[in-house]
């Protein structure tokens, strides 16, 4: 069996990740290294598997892949020290924080010729996929907008230091906006023109450097508008820790999905309103996790191409410029 190794378990998509790894057929996970010894016994004890102090000994097994999910400030480094061993990186969002950060890993990946990837695992939603074939089929003409809203909880007694800072999360348009980024630019299905965003703090001045709110719009060079909403305002009655929108907007109709405390995955076009898109055909997220992990496993792209993971992290970090700027327009660059 091919092995698999932990790099960093320090937020809970590590244990998601590996938890693909666990249902492979094809795939053993070797062990998890995690600089904080806590945090690596923790997990090692949770998931079953050794508890490794050392990176080096870690990539030791000749990884097929690497799972990181380490603080965001170290995630860039771990997928590119995993690049270097031969394995294929699958890497929590954010990816990379600086510009300089995911230029070097880019570099890098060039140069070993091994694929890095961000765990999108929006990207397997039953739901998504519904509204992915829906809009692949034509069914509500070209693509005007995509509109994407994601509301988190706070919860700030689990927060840990790094959270509240911009070179520990790489704030709000970066942290959790990454996620509506890669809706944006793949449904999009063309490079950024130009990004305005805006961001704000209005809940935690005991912490400057994080915000709580913010918005950015993306045109595309197809013409394409998308708009991002991003926020830590959801209130503590909600069930789900998230309540994600997105609305995709044709020239012959729209899919709104609800992803939250409620569930909704319709379709208007002219001929019906309000259809309920068919979810039956779609496994869900983590058989979706389990063959992007044994695809990139066997030498295969899977279901996220290479472009598409530099692009979406490369438009987090442009919009993050804009919203520095006071929103002033910041153009594309690749």
């Amino acid at each position: 069996m091919q092995q698999v190794v932990l790099l960093g378990a320090a937020h809970s998509i590590a244990f998601k990740m590996a938890r693909g790894v666990e249902q492979s057929r094809s795939l053993k996970l070797f062990g998890v290294y995690d600089e904080n010894a806590a945090l690596r016994n923790e997990a090692a004890q949770r998931l079953g598997v050794p508890a490794i102090a050392e990176i080096d000994t870690a990539l030791a097994c000749t990884p097929a892949i690497a799972l990181v999910g380490s603080v965001p400030a170290q995630r860039a480094d771990l997928a590119q020290r995993a690049l270097e061993s031969g394995a294929a990186a699958i890497v929590d969002n954010p990816l990379a924080l600086t510009h300089d950060a995911l230029d070097q890993l880019i570099a890098a990946a060039d140069k070993y010729d091994r694929p890095v990837v961000t765990y999108q695992p929006g990207r397997g939603d039953p739901m998504v996929l519904a509204a992915w074939d829906a809009y692949q089929a034509g069914r509500i003409g070209d693509l005007v907008r995509v509109f994407v809203n994601g509301p988190h909880k706070i919860r700030p007694a689990k927060r840990s230091h790094w959270h509240w800072t911009r070179t520990g999360n790489g704030g709000i348009l970066i942290d959790i906006g990454g996620h509506s980024f890669d809706f944006c630019c793949w449904f999009a299905g063309a490079e950024p023109d130009t990004i305005t965003a805006f961001h704000a703090n209005h809940n935690w001045p005991q912490h400057p450097e994080f915000q709580d709110f913010a918005q950015a719009t993306i045109r595309f060079t197809n013409g394409v508008l998308a708009n991002v909403e991003q926020d830590w305002l959801a209130v503590d009655a909600m069930q789900s820790f998230g309540d994600a929108r997105l609305w995709l907007q044709g020239t012959k109709g729209k899919i709104e999905l609800y992803m939250g405390d409620q569930t909704l995955a319709k379709i208007w076009t002219h001929q019906t309103a309000g259809e309920d898109l068919d979810l039956s055909p779609y496994p869900g997220v983590d058989a979706w996790t389990v063959k992007l992990i044994e695809d990139l496993a066997a030498g295969h792209d899977g279901d996220i191409r290479q472009h598409q993971v530099w692009r979406p992290t490369r438009a987090a970090l442009l919009a993050l410029d804009s919203a520095q700027q006071g929103g002033a327009p910041v153009a594309w660059r690749p």
